[in-house]
């Protein structure tokens, strides 16, 4: 091979007595978030730092999963626009088309309030944090999305509200 396209890089060992090549720029490694300078280790392979492991561990705690809970649960927001959206702009006429996207935004958040549980298991599946926020935010905001449908088939003339519509005559 030729010699201008070779590129001997160190292995990170020091034993070759080669200089390990530097982190990027943004890139922070566990000793430097546990304040261990980067030159000094702990045992044979270098170790980490009790302080990183700790910085870990706190961003786990049953406060940390609630938050993000709750951000989960306020992004359910952009969904129920997105479908509150779709059916203002599939008019109130009763065709194919419009009567899919109102059953499509009943069977939903019919689904999602009803799958809530395993929804928000997975943000605490050991059940040291309270879901009960988050939880019935997600199911008002899906709440919201089932009243958005239930008007647009009032609108559509579809639901049965007045007298006229259960009368036998």
């Amino acid at each position: 091979m030729d010699a201008r396209w070779r590129l001997d890089l160190p292995d990170g060992s020091g034993g070759s007595g080669g200089k390990a090549p530097k982190n990027p720029p943004g890139f922070a490694s566990l000793r430097e978030i546990g304040g261990e300078e980067a030159g000094s280790s702990r045992g044979a392979r270098g170790g980490s730092s009790g302080a990183a492991v700790d910085r870990h561990a706190a961003a786990n705690t049953p406060a940390v999963r609630v938050k993000r809970a709750y951000e989960f649960a306020a992004g359910q927001l952009q969904s129920v626009g997105m479908q509150v959206f779709m059916m203002y702009m599939s008019g109130n006429g009763v065709h194919m088309m419009s009567m899919m996207i109102t059953f499509n935004c009943i069977y939903a958040p019919a689904k999602a309030i009803l799958s809530s549980g395993k929804t928000f298991e997975r943000f605490d599946a050991s059940g040291a944090a309270d879901m009960t926020g988050p939880r019935l935010m997600f199911c008002a905001l899906q709440c919201v999305c089932l009243a958005m449908a239930l008007y647009k088939l009032n609108t559509m003339g579809l639901l049965p509200t007045h007298a006229s519509d259960w009368s036998a005559g």
